[in-house]
């Protein structure tokens, strides 16, 4: 009882942090910042990690005036040991406020359709394909002519091809180029490269950066193009990457780590895990796609594992 009672103060302190720091502060939100400061010395000592944490121990000065007056400053005789996990867990924090969560301007400008965050959304092309993009995803599409082509511009699509022996139907993501008559595929464009999975048919892939022969992938098969390299084809046996075409996520001796992952695309900010041994957790279930919070609370109580949120953008695990 006394850790959650803690963990929720640790949120609040972050909340009030990352709140006073935003350009459109007013002195109604210092009054009252200042008034929950002055409830309990776990408020004072909580939120004076976090500038810390942060490297910015002026800033209580700044806000207050005079942080000893208000008993923010620990004396030498309390001084408090921050944990090592807590270092990292903040600076991932920092790096998700930096970068942000909006779409790169490009995209946005580019894409024809696109699905928000946490949102899946299904489009009827010209042609009488379909596609499915996933949470956060975009595409462009030019079908005119003999030309039926779609730029995965971000995130993951599903696309089941209708077919036309006349017209290939082509998608280009960062790293790669897949060629297809008519069939049912997934293209994601992770961070280090393109993953391209089939359900059912055949398809071409090629790294258009090199003159190389495609390489051809058919029923249950996956692969990955890399900067400089394809992979080598894999037999897709989890269905925790493609299940969420059907609204679930389903996993079968899947890792934590790789069930907290696909969580987490549904999600704006960052999952870490204080203890490494619990990433390799194997788990079995079935989770139906809603708010994040909701799968990780699923996931929460079905383990009896200790989730922290501070705030809505950083989860820690242990």
């Amino acid at each position: 009882m006394e850790s959650e009672i803690e963990d929720g103060i640790d949120e609040q302190a972050v909340a009030w942090f990352v709140r006073l720091r935003a350009d459109n502060v007013s002195g109604q939100d210092e009054t009252l910042f200042l008034e929950w400061l002055e409830q309990a010395e776990t408020h004072r000592s909580a939120f004076y990690e976090i500038c810390l944490l942060w490297g910015d121990p002026d800033f209580l000065h700044c806000l207050i005036g005079n942080a000893k007056k208000h008993g923010i400053a620990p004396s030498p005789k309390k001084k408090r040991y921050i944990d090592a996990w807590r270092y990292p867990v903040l600076v991932a924090a920092l790096v998700v406020l930096a970068v942000g969560v909006a779409r790169p301007l490009r995209v946005a400008l580019k894409a024809d359709y696109s699905s928000a965050l946490g949102e899946r959304k299904t489009v009827k092309l010209a042609d009488g394909s379909k596609v499915m993009l996933n949470t956060g995803s975009a595409i462009a599409v030019e079908i005119a002519g003999e030309q039926r082509m779609v730029e995965l511009l971000q995130g993951e699509a599903y696309f089941d091809v209708k077919p036309d022996p006349n017209r290939p139907f082509i998608v280009r993501a960062d790293r790669s180029t897949t060629r297809v008559l008519g069939t049912h595929f997934f293209v994601d464009r992770q961070t280090d490269g393109d993953r391209i999975s089939v359900l059912s048919g055949r398809v071409e892939v090629s790294e258009p950066r090199r003159w190389k022969e495609a390489l051809v992938l058919r029923d249950r098969e996956a692969v990955t193009v890399y900067d400089n390299a394809i992979g080598q084809p894999q037999t897709m046996n989890s269905a925790l990457s493609t299940s969420w075409i059907d609204g679930y996520l389903v996993y079968e001796n899947e890792t934590l780590e790789n069930v907290m992952r696909q969580i987490n695309r549904y999600h704006a900010g960052t999952v870490y895990f204080k203890d490494d041994d619990l990433r390799q957790i194997r788990i079995n279930g079935r989770l139906k796609i809603r708010r994040s919070r909701e799968m990780f609370d699923v996931l929460r109580h079905s383990m009896a594992l200790k989730m922290t949120y501070l705030t809505d953008w950083l989860v820690i695990v242990g």
